[in-house]
């Protein structure tokens, strides 16, 4: 079960409950909780479903993950460099680009190395609704950041506080 494997890696990383659950509410607003989640509205463009796109991309026969803007992952990682680097990540750890653990790794590289302040908040929130907005306004950033998408996303993120706090 994916939900009891990310809260109880982002628990041992010394996140405390509710920045836990913020970031939990928004990677499920992004992905579902799916390390293979294709963004929807390109499996239509690409012709490919979650399982295939994946497949493509680690077996090499679809070679612009990089650049088809397409959101990919449990963040829906987009932009060209970040989704280079997810890539690279990959590789490296000799993972598919779909792999649960592996995507935790490299978040957590992301937020260690290019979020510093998006992590202070995430171990010392006192809210979900702080932890969340940390996670929406910092490091998410989709183009819709309203007072309803706050809501929304800390209303996902309290669903995974009142189930593991």
């Amino acid at each position: 079960m994916n939900e009891l494997t990310i809260h109880d890696y982002l628990q041992n990383k010394g996140l405390n409950e509710y920045g836990i659950a913020g970031l939990m509410g928004n990677l499920f607003a992004e992905s579902g909780l799916n390390p293979r989640n294709l963004q929807n509205s390109y499996e239509n463009v690409l012709d490919m479903n979650d399982n295939a796109y994946v497949a493509a991309v680690d077996n090499g026969t679809y070679t612009n993950f990089v650049q088809d803007k397409a959101g990919f992952g449990l963040a829906q990682w987009t932009f060209g460099t970040r989704k280079q680097a997810l890539l690279d990540f990959a590789k490296a750890s000799g993972k598919s680009i779909g792999d649960l653990i592996m995507q935790l790794d490299f978040l957590w590289k992301e937020l260690s190395e290019s979020y510093p302040g998006v992590l202070a908040v995430l171990r010392a929130a006192t809210s979900v609704l702080e932890a969340s907005n940390a996670v929406l306004l910092n490091f998410e950033k989709p183009v819709n950041q309203s007072k309803d998408v706050q809501k929304k996303r800390a209303e996902y993120g309290q669903r995974y506080y009142d189930q593991f706090a």
